[in-house]
């Protein structure tokens, strides 16, 4: 009697015809090249924001203490220990996730380009608003930069020979 759970006979694990030749890995096009530029660049700005974040603490409680005056000095000293701790974090985890991505970007993976755009696209809607609250020139000028480095990346992934390298794979 035959085993049931085993087809008798001996099958290939599947069709011959379906292994193909091994693909061969092209370069990226310009476009993708610059635009893993301009991401790290952008992991370039994230980890200066957190060195300024750090060295800002006494206009960071100023400000702190401006625009709550009731806050006495251990609640002032908690707020700008979880103000810069939150900067820190968020930042050193921005500069790891867009660092990743773009070594994926380079290899290729489509689903990188897509988790690109959907975060630059963030980006650029939220530093539209934070263009229109900034307290600052040098505020504005790196909401500035960091708007035309989104918008870049997002035109440079979009571009035909990008879309071409990431439909090879």
């Amino acid at each position: 009697m035959s085993n049931p759970i085993q087809p008798p006979g001996n099958y290939p694990s599947r069709p011959e015809e379906l292994i193909g030749e091994p693909t061969v890995q092209t370069p990226p096009p310009p476009s993708v090249v610059n635009a893993v530029r301009l991401v790290v660049a952008r992991v370039v700005l994230a980890l200066v924001g957190v060195v300024v974040a750090l060295g800002s603490q006494d206009a960071l409680r100023a400000a702190m203490a401006k625009a709550s005056p009731t806050l006495d000095q251990s609640s002032l000293d908690l707020a700008l220990k979880v103000a810069v701790g939150v900067s820190v974090v968020s930042g050193v985890v921005f500069a790891i996730v867009w660092g990743l991505l773009a070594r994926l970007l380079l290899r290729g993976k489509n689903w990188a380009r897509i988790v690109v755009w959907v975060f630059a696209g963030i980006s650029v809607a939220t530093g539209l608003v934070g263009l229109a609250r900034a307290a600052n020139g040098l505020n504005l000028a790196v909401g500035l930069l960091d708007l035309c480095l989104d918008v870049a990346i997002i035109v440079l992934l979009a571009r035909r020979p990008s879309s071409e390298f990431f439909g090879r794979r």
